[in-house]
C-alpha cells in the first residue's frame, strides 16, 4: 500500500523507454506465488494490475499477513532486496496480477538519471519504514476494533479482495475475533 504519484506507471512505463531500462512485466494468476520464502529476492515490485498479499509463516507454520499490495502500488522484500538477506516473505497473487520487475541497476538508473528520483526514492522508503513502525506500534497500543475501523477507512478494497483469514491475521487476531468485530459494528 505503497503508493507514489511520482514512481507510477506512466513514469516507470516512459523511463523504461526513455533509459532503456529493461524493465519486464509478469503476470499472475490468481493464488500463484510472486516470490517464496528462500528465493532471492532481485525486484522492486510495481502492481499494474490486480492485488497482492504479502505474508510470512510463524513458528508454527502459521501464515501471517504482512501487507497488501493492490494496483498503483509497490512491495519488495526489503532485507533481500537491499540487503541480500535470506528472503522470509512470500508474495502471492489473491487475483489475476500484472507487476513490473524493477532490479536494483535499473532503480538506480532512474535515479542517476531524473534529478528528482533520489528524493523520491527516500521519501517512499522512510514512508516504508513509518508504515510499518506504526503498524507494530498499534498491535500493542490499539484495540482490534480499532484497527479494524481504521482498515476499514483506509483500505476498504482489501475487504473485496482478501479472505477474512488474511484480514484477521493482519490486524493480529483470530478470524473468531474478527467476526464478533464485525457483527458488534
Amino acid at each position: 500500500m505503497f503508493q507514489s504519484k511520482f514512481f507510477s506507471s506512466k513514469n516507470l512505463l516512459d523511463w523504461n523507454i526513455e533509459y532503456n531500462l529493461g524493465l519486464q512485466n509478469r503476470l499472475l494468476k490468481k493464488d500463484e506465488l510472486l516470490l517464496e520464502a528462500g528465493q532471492r529476492c532481485d525486484y522492486f515490485y510495481f502492481v499494474l494490475k490486480g492485488f497482492l498479499r504479502v505474508y510470512y509463516l510463524d513458528i508454527d507454520g502459521n501464515e501471517i499477513t504482512h501487507w497488501f499490495s493492490p494496483k498503483d502500488t509497490t512491495i519488495t522484500s526489503p532485507f533481500s532486496y537491499f540487503n541480500k538477506e535470506e528472503n522470509i516473505l512470500f508474495i502471492q497473487a489473491l487475483e489475476e496480477t500484472d507487476v513490473l520487475l524493477i532490479s536494483s541497476d535499473q532503480l538506480n538508473t532512474v535515479i542517476e538519471n531524473v534529478p528528482s528520483a533520489n528524493k523520491e526514492a527516500r521519501k517512499l522508503l522512510a514512508e516504508f519504514a513509518m508504515t510499518f513502525s506504526r503498524r507494530v506500534m498499534e498491535i500493542h497500543t490499539k484495540t482490534a476494533e480499532s484497527r479494524y475501523l481504521k482498515l476499514m477507512a483506509e483500505h476498504s478494497t482489501i475487504f473485496q479482495k482478501a479472505k477474512l483469514s488474511h484480514i484477521a491475521s493482519f490486524l493480529g487476531i483470530t478470524q473468531q475475533s474478527l467476526s464478533r468485530i464485525r457483527k458488534n459494528i
